[in-house]
């Protein structure tokens, strides 16, 4: 897992902005990641701060559930989660602190890492920022409408949250075009339509590369501003 820490960038402790125009609207996109060192997360703040002054509103991420559901419907929409992804969702984030674990794995901390804080303690104003994700009820309804209900096992329903997740795995590619392509093409169309001509968006890094594409999807004209 150190090695694996290092090759993912989690112990940088430098927040950056990549920036997208078409000209007419600026995105400031800052790489996000879910677990990092505390140092990064105020580094993130710095930036946007610093984005605030110059205009910008902030779309954040979070598939955090809107709806009203039963304790029961919780349990296996997290159960659904975890057979769509194939890997271990510690609930509490996924760093686990206390059985000390990293995505399910065995983990001595030693880079003192920590999970992604509130958005509100790395700078994100409560009046003019604001979430723009797909919350992950209808993630799944989107992937189950693509390609069939997810069909769960025993070993589904009897693992522990905090164990390592080998109960099977659903087909990546199917698993990208809804996890990363879908929510994608949501903030596009977002950004699109939003009045605003600043826009900072705090977004898990991988979805940079994605979210150019369906810009320039919408308008060939994005690209990144040099």
């Amino acid at each position: 897992m150190p090695i694996a820490v290092k090759l993912m960038g989690l112990d940088k402790k430098d927040a950056r902005v990549v920036a997208f125009t078409n000209n007419d609207k600026t995105v400031a996109f800052v790489p996000m990641k879910h677990v990092g060192p505390q140092e990064f997360y105020g580094d993130v703040k710095k930036i946007l701060d610093s984005l605030h002054a110059e205009g910008y509103v902030a779309y954040l991420e979070s598939t955090r559930v809107t709806d009203s559901l039963s304790k029961d419907e919780k349990e296996l929409l997290y159960i659904k989660l975890r057979k769509m992804l194939g890997t271990h969702l510690g609930k509490g984030g996924y760093l686990d602190t206390i059985n000390h674990r990293l995505a399910g794995r065995r983990y001595k901390n030693r880079h003192n890492l920590v999970n992604q804080p509130r958005y509100r303690l790395m700078g994100s104003d409560s009046i003019n920022d604001r979430i723009v994700d797909i919350p992950m009820n209808r993630i799944i309804a989107e992937y189950e409408s693509r390609y069939g209900e997810l069909k769960l096992n025993d070993c589904d329903y009897v693992l522990k949250p905090e164990a390592k997740y080998e109960c099977g795995k659903e087909p990546g590619k199917q698993v990208n075009a809804v996890i990363m392509g879908y929510r994608e093409q949501h903030l596009a169309t977002e950004i699109t339509n939003d009045k605003n001509k600043k826009i900072a968006v705090i977004y898990g890094a991988l979805h940079e590369p994605g979210l150019l594409r369906e810009l320039h999807e919408i308008d060939t004209t994005w690209n990144y501003r040099k």
